[in-house]
């Protein structure tokens, strides 16, 4: 699993690919603009560093490879972090067992785009 793999790619009219291809070229031949459909909610699992001082878990834990901290589903998210929790209770590289939580993050523009 990527980073790509929640991603979902937005359906863009003709127009639209038109704007956004002249704003590429008002930014310069190094710029490329994606477009993808926004998530009303999203779920990030934090570390707790420090007393109020919460890190997303991909940075809290750099040593795990391809460690997500974002999700669509809470259900996923819930059991990722039961994963993340057994995985460092029995892991063998010594890495600090730290209190997880899982924060909702709500995109109020997106909300107030529904129907």
């Amino acid at each position: 699993m990527g980073f790509w793999d929640d991603v979902r790619f937005a359906n863009l009219t003709p127009e639209e690919v038109a704007t956004i291809k002249a704003l590429e070229k008002k930014l310069g031949d190094d710029i490329r603009l994606v477009a993808v459909r926004s998530t009303a909610v999203l779920y990030v699992l934090e570390a707790k560093m420090a007393p109020n001082q919460w890190l997303r878990v991909d940075r809290a834990y750099p040593q795990i490879e391809n460690l997500k901290a974002y999700y669509n589903d809470y259900e996923v998210a819930k059991d990722s972090k039961a994963a993340l929790k057994r995985f460092l209770i029995n892991n063998k590289l010594n890495l600090r067992k730290r209190p997880i939580r899982i924060r909702q993050i709500v995109d109020t523009e997106a909300v107030s785009r529904r129907p």
